[in-house]
């Protein structure tokens, strides 16, 4: 009775396609994990960038005047938060934000009556040319205009009548790089523009 078995070349074929199909398996699995933890990596970034571009933007829109500005350092005098038993005008107090690099990190800091720094945000990697502030002009025919504010210069008429201020962190973490960009008008010193005589309430 004569039995029958698979060959060699039949176990090797079958072997091959085992693998191949295993490998091609394995390869859309890691494929797709990977994908998964990278725009995860990427929402939790975006997150906090957002959630800690809100301090920034809160100290901007409190600000009574820009008191030194380059592209990747910030100093304001800003009134403080106001609370319902308060009776008369907080007085300002002095916040500055600055990038602080080294080889392997990146920093920014904020800093706040001259308390030790807090540090907002941190990344492999931060971006120069944060801050681009603009102040307001006339135009020819009378009209208002934003001008880009000059910090070589560093004319302090025109820093007093900064009212514009764009924002842009773009951020480095590894293998994944996010920018941020956003724009915040000065209340205050836009209001006092409009109406020399009004005072901060």
């Amino acid at each position: 009775m004569t039995r029958r078995a698979f060959t060699l070349v039949e176990l090797l074929l079958a072997m091959s396609l085992t693998i191949l199909v295993g490998g091609v398996m394995y390869l859309l699995q890691t494929q797709g994990l990977s994908t998964v933890a990278k725009g995860t990596t990427r929402l939790t970034l975006q997150s906090e960038l957002r959630r800690k571009m809100e301090r920034l933007v809160t100290d901007l829109r409190a600000a009574k005047e820009i008191l030194e500005i380059r592209p990747d350092y910030l100093k304001i005098s800003r009134f403080p938060d106001r609370t319902l038993d308060d009776e008369e005008i907080p007085t300002p107090v002095v916040v500055t934000y600055q990038v602080e690099r080294s080889e392997k990190r990146a920093v920014l800091i904020r800093t706040e009556r001259g308390e030790p720094p807090v540090e907002i945000l941190s990344a492999d990697h931060i971006g120069e040319e944060i801050f681009r502030p603009f102040f307001m002009d006339q135009t020819p025919d009378g009209g208002p205009q934003f001008t880009p504010f000059d910090m070589h210069v560093n004319d302090s008429g025109q820093r007093r009548r900064i009212t514009f201020l764009r924002i842009q962190l773009r951020l480095r973490q590894g293998r994944e790089s996010i920018t941020l960009t956003t724009a915040v008008t000065l209340r205050t010193a836009h209001s006092r523009l409009l109406q020399p005589a009004w005072h901060f309430r």
